[in-house]
């Protein structure tokens, strides 16, 4: 892999990894392979990320002695969430890949 990535790629790397907008380096253009994989990764963490705060939202309505916790859970995971996104954009562009246990994998597929 090249130390860094090409400069056009630059700013789709970047998207890749911003909720939702990694639909636009796959389906606008002509993406590298390297693009294509960063902006799966980014769909495939954006999705489990909202798979997380939707199974605790229906956690926090159902269990009401789990309500109490709910706010403070879902800060920490959008914290958490933020720091992943920033450190999966830098290696980016530094032409590395994020590597996310159990999710990435599927961003090899397709």
């Amino acid at each position: 892999m090249p130390t860094s990535a090409a400069e056009p790629d630059r700013w789709k790397l970047v998207l890749s990894y911003l909720p939702l907008l990694g639909f636009v380096p796959l389906f606008f253009g002509n993406p590298s392979r390297e693009v294509r994989w960063h902006a799966r990764n980014g769909l495939l963490f954006t999705f489990a990320f909202g798979a997380i705060l939707a199974a605790a939202t229906l956690a926090g309505l159902f269990v009401q002695s789990l309500s109490c916790l709910y706010g403070m859970g879902v800060f920490v995971a959008c914290i958490v969430y933020v720091i992943v996104v920033i450190l999966a954009i830098v290696k980016a562009l530094q032409g590395q890949r994020l590597v996310i246990r159990g999710l990435s994998r599927y961003a090899d597929r397709g």
